[in-house]
């Protein structure tokens, strides 16, 4: 009797689904790019807040405004392209849109005293951390962008800390919240430059 005989490389060929790399190389490289202009951004705001003089709410406003809504938009970017599960997707659009009318009543000035700005900016940063906490509790997250925990831990806590404490004058505000966007802005770049980073793939 003729026996059938399988080739061997189609033995230990893996089977592929047609899209399926494509979509998740794409969405790991808008993840990787998002976390990276991220962290440019962070960056470039901490590091005026520190070098240039602030000398006005207005000024210090308009630069964590605009922070706040680009990290927005980022997330929602980074969003799109996800497949997770809907409540994921949901909760973190959810911060994403929310950052953005932050950061714009930051931007025209509408926290025009020290004690605001550092309130306004508190509860954003809060939001931003908080809904990415929250929704790394769902394994699906790990699909979507390749935050780590203690990066979520060190914006919660920057929250809490620009809403709970009397800043004195806006130079230490501004200090403070520099050093808090630097900071942040090297774990965003230690997270998108790991060698295995957790990036968005396509899932079913």
């Amino acid at each position: 009797m003729a026996q059938l005989e399988t080739p061997r490389d189609e033995v230990h060929r893996p089977v592929r689904r047609p899209g399926v790399r494509a979509a998740a190389r794409q969405g790991g490289a808008l993840t990787r790019a998002t976390v990276l202009a991220g962290s440019l951004v962070s960056a470039a705001v901490g590091g005026l807040l520190i070098v240039v003089p602030v000398r006005t709410p207005a000024v210090a406003g308009a630069l964590l405004g605009v922070h706040m809504a680009v990290q927005g938009v980022l997330q929602l970017l980074a969003v799109h392209e996800s497949k997770a599960s809907a409540a994921v997707r949901w909760l973190l659009a959810a911060g994403g849109f929310a950052a953005l009318p932050l950061g714009a009543a930051l931007f025209r000035g509408w926290a025009d005293t020290v004690f605001l700005l550092a309130l306004w900016t508190g509860c954003g940063w809060l939001l931003r951390g908080l809904t990415m906490a929250v929704s790394g509790t769902s394994p699906s997250v790990k699909q979507v962008f390749v935050y780590d925990d203690v990066l979520n831990a060190v914006i919660v806590s920057a929250g809490l800390f620009m809403t709970a404490f009397p800043f004195s004058s806006l130079e230490q505000l501004a200090d403070v919240g520099g050093s808090v966007l630097l900071a942040t802005a090297a774990f965003e770049a230690l997270a998108a430059a790991r060698r295995n980073p957790r990036t968005l793939r396509a899932v079913d």
